[in-house]
């Protein structure tokens, strides 16, 4: 997948894909603090646009985000980013980088994580030197646990924190790869740390064998791809949550269509069949449910 949308003197566009976790199980925390997981990602055909500006005649680093001005300060992975990109680089020069959101923040779809891939390859294109592909994957490992994944084409395994990574068998990822998928958020996201905590109180780990076993068994064509979907945070952010659960089983019972968390919420998912002609109905089942706030949107697997 190409990032580049468009480039000039000084000037380079990206595009930054959401993802979704089709398989995310947690064993427990390490002793660097940090949890252990194994989790499936997918890209997404939605997602954020960045414009990287290079300011030859000024040594700052400014953020600009659209409707989303609480994003604009150092906090932002995005300026994390190219603080570290410039502090690897040795360059000096400033930077004007202006978020285009479309993914919400706190969805559990990535998008602070890979907006700040985004950020790194942009600042790589205008640089006046390349950092090397080890470099580049050293500075996203060093920002968010599951930045690294999105350097990856299509679908990828992430282990550890997050960092160990590698691709999708061939096949298993040709067979979802186009595949629609129907998000739905509620009018509020979930933090990260706060899903965690949930997760640590409940105790509602998997072991890291069984994670193995059914990645091992979907790769080998043993397991179709809905009896893989599985996150462990909905146990005890449903139990917190209480809207989740009983919206999911009415998109069971009326359109008989799965549906799943990603990541550490509040977005969710479904796949939709390549037949599927109620999603006006769909919808409207997700607005009653959580109101017109509620934030939808159709996609689809990428490469």
């Amino acid at each position: 997948m190409d990032r580049i949308i468009a480039k000039s003197s000084g000037v380079v566009e990206l595009f930054a894909p959401a993802k979704i976790n089709l398989f995310l199980a947690v064993s427990g925390k390490r002793k660097d603090g940090y949890h252990e997981i194994t989790t499936v990602l997918s890209k997404l055909s939605i997602g954020d646009s960045l414009k990287v500006i290079r300011k030859s005649h000024s040594s700052d680093i400014t953020i600009k985000c659209p409707g989303f001005t609480e994003l604009e300060n150092e906090n932002n992975l995005v300026y994390k980013a190219a603080t570290r990109w410039f502090h690897k680089s040795k360059e000096k020069w400033g930077v004007e980088i202006v978020v285009s959101k479309k993914i919400p923040p706190m969805s559990g779809l990535g998008g602070g994580s890979s907006d700040a891939i985004s950020t790194l390859l942009g600042m790589n294109e205008i640089g006046d030197h390349r950092l090397s592909d080890h470099d580049m994957i050293e500075l996203a490992s060093s920002i968010g646990s599951d930045c690294p994944s999105f350097f990856y084409e299509g679908s990828c395994l992430a282990e550890g924190r997050g960092e160990c990574l590698r691709g999708i068998d061939q096949k298993a990822s040709g067979e979802i790869l186009g595949r629609k998928v129907f998000l739905f958020r509620p009018s509020i996201g979930l933090s990260t740390a706060d899903s965690y905590s949930l997760l640590a109180k409940s105790k509602a780990y998997s072991s890291k064998l069984w994670a193995t076993n059914q990645i091992n068994a979907w790769e080998n064509d043993d397991l179709p791809i809905q009896e893989l979907l599985h996150n462990d945070f909905e146990v005890p952010v449903f139990e917190k949550h209480r809207y989740f659960q009983p919206l999911f089983e009415r998109i069971e019972n009326k359109f008989g269509l799965s549906s799943n968390l990603s990541g550490s919420g509040s977005c969710c998912f479904s796949f939709l069949p390549a037949e599927f002609n109620q999603l006006s109905d769909l919808r409207n089942e997700v607005y009653r449910a959580w109101g017109e706030e509620a934030w939808l949107q159709n996609t689809e697997i990428i490469a």
